[in-house]
C-alpha cells in the first residue's frame, strides 16, 4: 500500500511539473532550447573537442533550465518578499570577495562555496528586483529623493564590482538599475543632462581607470598600434569573422579557432567561432533567436498588470539587449574589450544561470498576465 501511495505521489508530482512546463511561454522556451543546442555545438568546437568541457557545459545548461522552470513558477509576490534580503546578500558577497575571493587573470571576482560563483553576476538580478520593489511600493509618482535613493542602491554594487576590477559586469549592473529608473518615469531632460555631465566627466573617469582598461580604449581607436598585445584580440576576432564568409568553413573546420589564434574563444570571443564555421548565415540565425526573445519579452512587459512586473520585465529585456550589443560590438572592434560574454552561447556557469533566472522571471510575469 505504501509503495502504491509513493508511486501515486511521484506520478502526481510529475504531472504537476509537466503541467507547469506546458503553461510557460512556448516561444521563449523554443528560442532558449535552440540557443542551448547552438551553445553545445559551438562550445564543442571552441574547446577543441574536449569531451569533459562539453559535459561540464551541458550540466550547467541542464541546471539552468531546471532553475528557469522553478523561477517561472514563483509568484511575483514572493519575489517582492525576498527582494531586500537578496539584495543585501549580494552586497555582502561582494564585500566578502575582497577578503576571501579567488583571483584569476589579475582580478578577484569569484567565491568558492562548494562551487565557484561570481557574485557580481547575481547583482544583475538583485539590483533590478530591489529597485522594482522599491518603486512599486510608492503610492505616488517618484520624487527627486526617490531617484537619488534608487541611484544609491545602484552605485553601491557598481563601485564594488568596478573595484574587483570587472568594468564589463559593472556596466551591465549599472545599466540594469538605470533602466528601472527610466521605466518608472525618469524624465528625458534629466537623462540628457546626465549624459552631458557624464561626457564632461570623461577626463576624471579616465584617471580612475586601470592601465589595462585605458590601453584597451586606446587600442580600439587603432588596434594596429599593438597588434601582438592589447590589439591582438580584436584583430584576430575580425579575421575569423571575415574568413567565414556567407556559409562558413564548415563545422569543426575553423583554422583561426583550432590553430589557437583566437584568445578566450569559448567565452568573450565565441562569436568568432560561430562566424568562422557557420558564416554570416549562422550569425543571422543567432541574431534572429535573440530578436525573438527581445520582441516576446517586450510584449510580456506591455501586458504586465502592475508597475513591479512592468519595470522589472523592461529592465531585464533592455539589459539582455545591451548584453548582446556589447559583446558583438567588442568582438567586431566597435567597442572596447570589456569581458562581456555572449548570452547563452559563451561558456559560463554563474552567467548562464543568471540569464536563465532572468528569463524565468519573464516567464513568471507572462504566466501571471494570463490571470
Amino acid at each position: 500500500m505504501a509503495t502504491n501511495n509513493s508511486r501515486n505521489s511521484l506520478s502526481s508530482r510529475l504531472k504537476q511539473v509537466a503541467q507547469a512546463f506546458c503553461n510557460l511561454d512556448k516561444i521563449i522556451i523554443a528560442a532558449l532550447l535552440a540557443l542551448a543546442v547552438i551553445n553545445i555545438l559551438v562550445q564543442y568546437s571552441a574547446n577543441d573537442k574536449v569531451l569533459g568541457r562539453l559535459i561540464s557545459d551541458s550540466i550547467y545548461l541542464a541546471i539552468s533550465f531546471v532553475l528557469l522552470i522553478i523561477m517561472a513558477n514563483i509568484s511575483l509576490n514572493q519575489l517582492k518578499h525576498w527582494a531586500t534580503t537578496f539584495y543585501i546578500i549580494t552586497i555582502i558577497f561582494l564585500v566578502v570577495i575582497f577578503l576571501f575571493g579567488v583571483s584569476a587573470h589579475g582580478a578577484k571576482r569569484w567565491l568558492f562555496i562548494g562551487v565557484r560563483i561570481q557574485p557580481s553576476e547575481l547583482c544583475k538580478l538583485s539590483v533590478p528586483i530591489m529597485l522594482a520593489c522599491y518603486y512599486s511600493a510608492k503610492n505616488s509618482v517618484p520624487k527627486w529623493k526617490d531617484y537619488i535613493s534608487g541611484l544609491g542602491l545602484i552605485l553601491i554594487p557598481f563601485l564594488l564590482i568596478a573595484k574587483q576590477p570587472d568594468l564589463g559586469t559593472g556596466i551591465l549592473v549599472l545599466a540594469s538599475g538605470l533602466f528601472v529608473l527610466f521605466f518608472v518615469g525618469l524624465q528625458w531632460r534629466v537623462i540628457i543632462i546626465g549624459s552631458i555631465v557624464l561626457a564632461l566627466s570623461t577626463p576624471i573617469i579616465w584617471h580612475f581607470l586601470h592601465d589595462y582598461q585605458q590601453h584597451r580604449i586606446l587600442t580600439l581607436i587603432n588596434p594596429q598600434s599593438d597588434p601582438l598585445g592589447a590589439g591582438y584580440h580584436i584583430i584576430q576576432g575580425i579575421i575569423a569573422i571575415g574568413s567565414g564568409g556567407f556559409y562558413g568553413k564548415g563545422y569543426l573546420q575553423g583554422t583561426q579557432i583550432h590553430l589557437d589564434f583566437i584568445p578566450e574563444k569559448h567565452t568573450d570571443f565565441v562569436i568568432s567561432v560561430l562566424a568562422e564555421e557557420f558564416g554570416y548565415l549562422g550569425v543571422c540565425v543567432v541574431l534572429l533567436l535573440y530578436l525573438i526573445l527581445i520582441i516576446r519579452s517586450l510584449m510580456i512587459m506591455k501586458q504586465a498588470h502592475d508597475l513591479f512586473a512592468q519595470v522589472l520585465a523592461g529592465s531585464i529585456t533592455m539589459s539582455f539587449t545591451l548584453y548582446v550589443l556589447i559583446n558583438m560590438g567588442m568582438v567586431s572592434g566597435l567597442l572596447p574589450v570589456v569581458g562581456v560574454p555572449l548570452p547563452f552561447i559563451s561558456y559560463g556557469g554563474t552567467a548562464t544561470v543568471v540569464l536563465m533566472l532572468q528569463f524565468g522571471i519573464l516567464l513568471s510575469i507572462a504566466r501571471e498576465n494570463k490571470y
